[in-house]
């Protein structure tokens, strides 16, 4: 083989391929979520949602989008979650959540089935999509509950309480707490690694990540002086975790070591983020595409981000509704 083919085959094995699919993008203050062909990079459709969207997440089929309606406060209450039917580009059901409202993370069991959070009740929910019904409900006995994260066997789920700044250890088979785990103030950014082995949380008030071992259930490092780490995410290779650093950007850890490998400069010119502006860069939710590129959200600046994790640099910037939130990449 030449030095030429090989060369060729390397690229090809590291390069990410080209951008496909539907980027969904949560528009918190305006209560809608905005449809992006990547593609073209052009606006497919904005549609109306219920208030404040927060978490949104693509059905392993690919199918719908489950997008949870948080709301905001007394005055506008979130009760309800609604699903996007990717390829007509449509609203095609809004749930009531109805007491579990105030929902937030979301995590897909089945193409039918989903779990999500609730700031009302501290639960986790089992939630049938097609009758609407709530299966089970398990609370966490913490205040806050946030995010969640789901084992492969979705045996054990992990869930973040902002409040009580831990993490929840639930045992779904049984629908039992088996342990709290506390992390630091103001626990909000949960992944899990690939292999299972580690849960990534982000204590944005302590400034701290924290990784805890699946296996024993504690923490076994502490990342310190990462400031505002309010969302993680964990490479689909398993080999880096970003941390979605609110004051200074996006963060590249060493998984492992967990040494700092690098920081994206967002105001990068393709990112369409002006150089100067007074707002902070206030990067926050984070998605990896079956492709290998990575979509990070820019709140402050409303515009998501496209990341190539060969370069670590950022390719291309898109421009979104005000105050974006949760993301998600509808493949195909």
């Amino acid at each position: 083989m030449s030095l030429a083919t090989c060369a060729l085959l390397l690229a090809t094995l590291t390069t990410p391929a080209s951008p496909s699919g539907t980027l969904f993008v949560l528009n918190k203050a305006e209560d809608s979520v905005t449809l992006i062909d990547l593609k073209t990079g052009q606006n497919r459709a904005t549609l109306k949602t219920g208030p404040d969207p927060n978490e949104a997440i693509v059905s392993p089929n690919q199918k719908l989008v489950a997008i949870t309606d948080m709301g905001r406060g007394p005055s506008r209450p979130g009760n309800t979650m609604t699903l996007v039917d990717v390829a007509q580009g449509k609203v095609s059901k809004t749930i009531d959540l109805s007491p579990h409202g105030t929902a937030h993370g979301i995590v897909w069991l089945s193409d039918t089935r989903l779990i999500f959070t609730s700031h009302n009740t501290d639960t986790l929910n089992e939630l049938d999509i097609e009758s609407g019904k709530i299966i089970r409900t398990i609370p966490t006995e913490q205040k806050g509950t946030h995010l969640a994260v789901i084992t492969k066997d979705q045996k054990r789920a992990f869930a973040v309480n902002a409040f009580s700044g831990s993490v929840t250890a639930i045992d779904l088979d049984a629908g039992k707490v088996i342990k709290q785990i506390p992390t630091g103030n103001r626990a909000e950014g949960i992944s899990l690694s690939p292999d299972g082995k580690w849960v990534a949380c982000g204590n944005v008030g302590a400034n701290s990540v924290s990784i805890i071992d699946t296996t024993n259930l504690e923490v076994v490092h502490t990342m310190t002086e990462v400031q505002g780490p309010i969302r993680t995410l964990f490479t689909a290779d398993g080999k880096h975790l970003l941390a979605s650093s609110i004051q200074v950007g996006l963060r590249v850890f060493e998984v492992g070591s967990w040494a700092s490998k690098a920081t994206i400069n967002m105001t990068a010119p393709e990112s369409g983020v002006k150089v100067g502006e007074s707002a902070p860069i206030a990067p926050m939710n984070l998605w990896q595409a079956q492709n290998g590129l990575i979509y990070n959200v820019l709140v402050a600046h409303n515009r998501v981000v496209e990341i190539d994790p060969t370069t670590w640099k950022v390719t291309r910037g898109f421009a979104t509704g005000q105050v974006p939130d949760g993301i998600c990449v509808a493949e195909g």
